[in-house]
């Protein structure tokens, strides 16, 4: 499976697009009413329609572009979720791959009693820290911490992206009028690496 890191989808559509977490689950019913219920997936994977993202030819044409440039549903690339992009404080949390060695990041969802880690894999460098108070290296296409000196760490701050492919392998504008388009929508979802 194919995934380029840059150029990232364009962050001037992603903000106005719908996104967000989907579970899968299996809903059985009896005759009686009562139900069964299986979680397929124990995480997530986010899904979400960018066509409310594009307010002008300019977006169009990047749209266009980049489609292009991952070949529909092709090549995964980076999306920046404007609702929900930055593990502040508690959030970011690592789980132990190697003792003493690496460490996976997470973001650390938390309502009382409830907490559901996401796996962290496209870290953004920007104004990412990781705290512990050693050294440590951070691979941004996996989101894997290595300690290269000092204390093990303790967390991470800093935004990431999600990995996502289109979920269509046409784009179908309609023009209506002059810089003026329409068309259903254009889905996109989460993958795992």
């Amino acid at each position: 499976m194919e995934f380029i890191e840059t150029p990232r989808f364009p962050e001037s559509i992603s903000a106005g697009a719908h996104f967000g977490p989907a579970y899968s689950t299996a809903v059985a019913r009896n005759l009686g009413g009562k139900e069964v219920r299986n979680q397929n997936w124990s995480y997530p994977l986010c899904e979400g329609d960018v066509s409310y993202g594009v307010r002008n030819q300019a977006q169009l044409d990047d749209l266009l572009a980049f489609f292009h440039g991952v070949a529909g549903m092709h090549k995964g690339f980076r999306f920046k979720n404007f609702s929900d992009y930055q593990a502040i404080g508690a959030q970011g949390a690592l789980t132990v791959i190697t003792t003493d060695t690496t460490w996976q990041m997470h973001k650390m969802y938390t309502f009382g009693a409830l907490a559901t880690p996401k796996r962290i894999s496209k870290p953004v460098a920007a104004g990412l820290v990781v705290t512990g108070g050693g050294t440590y290296t951070v691979d941004m296409t996996t989101g894997i911490v290595t300690r290269t000196a000092g204390a093990n760490p303790t967390g991470w701050q800093g935004q990431f992206d999600i990995p996502c492919r289109f979920n269509i392998d046409k784009m179908l504008p309609q023009w209506i009028a002059y810089k003026l388009y329409d068309w259903t929508a254009i889905p996109i979802v989460e993958i795992r690496l």
